[in-house]
């Protein structure tokens, strides 16, 4: 057996690593022994393997996972490294903005305000308008990333028409019930006219309607508390939800915009009651 060779007491010490941890991360193919005593099943590691778990250590504390680790030490690339390196820090930038949300709704409930009660909510006509529109499926986890693939595909196909969205863009949300999967959702652009849409995107007449509305500012942690508000409201004006709702983007998710700054308005198409 090599001098150069520690048992996993030393390796311990030296790595800064628990035995216990040393252990598990050989157990998950992280971080073999350089040798396995086949008779006594005692574990020995290289010196050179104290880089590889000081490498280990610092990914931990950079919160990667141990399949991405695990990866990250598979690779001799530095490009490809880097790319690792970047792909980890956007996940850490969004994560980053949800707490950001969750602390300005901890700050509103700690002030006490009640903006989703107070925002106005009116019945108004929509007119029937041409669009462009793509409808696709997603996962409410996935949802902002394949919004803006989306949004991106239609105005790309917009581009090559040389047409002029005629209004912000919209969704619509056809599921009749909540889900966290399968979301079948229609982005959509108003256009002047009716054009021949192309692949995936659509072109077709939406036709005019009578609506629910209110507006939504700031995140979207609260929405769907302002959806509930906004039935409740439309109920008690005498009238029922007849059709999918729309969601107007005023202003969206998109780089270096802050979710304080996100304005939307809800729609819920409706229909008076019979009296």
């Amino acid at each position: 057996m090599s001098t150069n060779l520690l048992g996993i007491g030393q390796f311990s010490r030296m790595s800064r690593m628990t035995v216990k941890a040393l252990r598990y991360y050989d157990e998950q193919g992280v971080l073999k022994p350089a040798y396995i005593d086949s008779a006594s099943g005692y574990r020995y590691y290289s010196t050179a393997q104290l880089a590889e778990a000081n490498m280990i250590r610092n990914l931990r504390s950079l919160e990667f996972s141990l399949e991405d680790i695990k990866r990250f030490l598979g690779e001799t690339d530095t490009g490809v490294r880097h790319a690792l390196l970047e792909a980890h820090r956007g996940k850490i930038e969004n994560r980053l903005e949800q707490y950001k949300s969750i602390i300005t709704t901890i700050e509103k409930t700690i002030e006490g305000k009640e903006e989703i009660m107070e925002a106005k909510m009116e019945i108004k006509e929509l007119a029937g308008q041409p669009i462009v529109s793509l409808r696709f499926k997603t996962s409410l986890p996935n949802i902002g990333e394949s919004l803006g693939r989306v949004f991106a595909s239609i105005f790309a196909y917009l581009g090559k028409t040389v047409e002029t969205p005629a209004g912000p863009p919209f969704a619509i949300y056809h599921d009749e019930e909540f889900k966290e999967e399968d979301m079948d959702i229609e982005v959509c652009a108003s256009t002047s006219t009716l054009l021949t849409g192309e692949g995936e995107v659509k072109s077709r007449e939406l036709s005019g309607v009578t609506v629910a509305s209110t507006l939504h500012m700031g995140p979207y942690d609260d929405s769907g508390e302002v959806w509930q508000a906004l039935f409740a409201w439309l109920t008690e004006q005498g009238y029922r939800p007849s059709g999918p709702p729309r969601e107007i983007f005023f202003v969206g998710p998109q780089p270096g915009k802050d979710s304080s700054e996100y304005r939307s308005e809800f729609l819920y198409p409706v229909t008076a009651n019979e009296t």
